[in-house]
């Protein structure tokens, strides 16, 4: 704090504090409705604060009505009829920030599921996105600017966004993350035991017959695909089987170009000794790697079985994979918006994790299953039986 502020009291925040202090000055009669009002800049100086805590501060002000700004003349206090009551608050404002590549299933029912709950507990919700791991500051920092009281908060992988989090909370926003956590960084969070997921969708395939199995990922340094890579090293050494890195190590996939992918693909199928499943740390990047398989001229090992950590369709197993998890998406939804209304009503303790179990589904043997149904010259066709019992295929040129 600057020399001669004692700083917020304990259990208060910093920029209500410094809104506080402004509103005793201006009711003091420090400021005049004919003079400039005091800038973010001196306001930084005077408190000694940081500008993002400075700029609520204002903010909070002018959403009161206490202060106005008037364009290119700067911010007054506002003129106040005497008989005015004070205006009714509204509801405080939740914002979620996410990747904007996430317009998928999961992220659609999660953010149904928290706008629906944040509602029924009296918030204001408001969605902001990120277009990278470098942008996730500037977006946490203009939600909390605008108002936000709380961020739920979906970290991109390789996500940096730890420092700012930090700062912001010492300010007095509530932070909860869902589906993953940063390691380095106490936080509150919604997540899946995406351990178990790791764990039982292995053993699940293993179960099977299959003993020689295949992983592929999309994202690599979120704590979600970790902690199911370790589930999945688990079951392996439960049953006696070798970890072989090259088969499950942490590299890109789904995000590759297509001619890479398919050159990971090939080295897999035409190995010595080659995988009889292949698993996916998510349904998109299965759903990508039907695709190059469609593409491409490989001889797969008679049938290949795919599995899936979690699933495109809610409710049912993919036609596409024998074993998926279903993720409770829309209760991880449900209960990070309990969790911040938990937090801003004051309770208090250690940061908390609330861990949601999946339901592994496993389709009936003999169903789902991938298999070359034909190859010539011109192409070939592969096939995946359905879950009714038909079948369905799809055509695809040598490459």
């Amino acid at each position: 704090m600057a020399p001669g502020t004692s700083g917020p009291p304990s259990g208060v925040a910093l920029f209500a504090w410094v809104k506080q202090e402004l509103l005793d000055s201006i009711g003091r009669g420090e400021f005049s409705p004919d003079e400039p009002f005091i800038t973010q800049r001196e306001i930084v100086e005077r408190f000694g604060v940081s500008t993002t805590t400075a700029i609520r501060a204002l903010n909070e002000l002018v959403a009161d009505g206490v202060v106005v700004r008037r364009r290119g003349r700067g911010t007054f206090v506002a003129q106040r009829p005497a008989a005015r009551g004070p205006a009714a608050p509204g509801p405080s404002r939740v914002a979620y920030v996410s990747p904007d590549r996430r317009a998928g299933m999961h992220d659609s029912e999660l953010l149904a599921a928290l706008s629906v709950e944040a509602a029924a507990l009296g918030y204001e919700l408001t969605v902001a996105h990120t277009r990278s791991a470098s942008h996730e500051a500037e977006v946490l920092r203009t939600v909390s600017a605008g108002g936000a009281r709380a961020v739920v908060f979906f970290a991109h992988d390789r996500s940096g966004a730890a420092g700012v989090i930090e700062e912001l909370r010492r300010e007095g926003l509530v932070v909860v993350l869902v589906d993953r956590y940063l390691p380095g960084l106490p936080t509150d969070a919604v997540l899946f035991d995406d351990f178990a997921v790791g764990h039982d969708v292995t053993v699940a395939m293993l179960d099977r017959g299959h003993r020689s199995t295949g992983v592929l990922w999309s994202e690599i340094d979120v704590t979600s695909v970790r902690d199911r890579l370790a589930g999945h090293r688990r079951a392996l050494r439960e049953r006696g089987l070798a970890e072989l890195p090259e088969r499950s190590a942490l590299r890109p996939f789904a995000y590759l170009e297509a001619p890479a992918r398919q050159r990971r693909l090939r080295a897999l199928l035409e190995s010595d000794d080659p995988p009889t499943a292949l698993l996916f740390g998510n349904a998109p990047t299965l759903a990508v790697a039907v695709s190059d398989l469609l593409a491409m001229d490989v001889d797969l090992p008679g049938s290949m079985e795919l599995a899936s950590m979690d699933q495109s369709v809610p409710e049912v197993v993919s036609p596409l994979s024998v074993v998926s998890a279903r993720l409770p998406t829309r209760e991880l939804g449900r209960q990070a918006a309990r969790l911040v209304d938990e937090r801003l009503r004051g309770a208090g303790g250690p940061a908390r994790h609330v861990v949601l179990c999946a339901e592994v589904q496993v389709a009936a043997p003999g169903r789902n299953t991938l298999v070359v149904s034909g190859s010539d010259d011109a192409g070939h066709r592969v096939r995946a039986s359905s879950g009714t019992g038909g079948a369905t295929e799809a055509s695809g040129q040598r490459a």
